[in-house]
């Protein structure tokens, strides 16, 4: 009878710590989620030797981030970055808007293929 006890409320134990551990996990795997990024680059103007272009990026996060860099890189058709935009901004909960306006060489512009935003919330 007692050992019959014992493996019940063994098996309760297993259920609750499967459970305690299946929350721990949900909840770790939260809090790491990473802020949401989304950008748009528009020419504006091009002249003989300068391009300017206007950025727009849209964060959306779930929490607070004092620090966060921004990298807007330009790549070639080798895949290297020949021309980058960078910032610190600071996150707040829901969606952040963030803006500016850049010139670079025309040369460079001609080369762009591809660009590549990213954010690196510190914390």
């Amino acid at each position: 009878m007692c050992c019959i006890i014992h493996c019940q409320k063994s098996k309760k134990m297993k259920k609750a710590f499967i459970f305690s551990l299946l929350f721990v996990i949900v909840l770790a795997v939260s809090a790491i989620a990473e802020p949401t990024v989304q950008y748009e680059i528009k020419k504006i103007r091009q002249h003989d030797l300068l391009v300017t272009f206007l950025w727009k990026v849209t964060v959306v996060s779930d929490k607070i981030h004092d620090a966060c860099d921004l990298r807007i890189s330009f790549k070639d058709d080798r895949g290297r970055e020949i021309y980058l935009v960078r910032e610190t901004l600071k996150i707040k909960v829901g969606s952040n808007a963030f803006g500016g306006h850049e010139i670079c060489n025309s040369e460079v512009w001609e080369r762009i293929t591809k660009s590549v935003a990213t954010l690196d919330c510190i914390f």
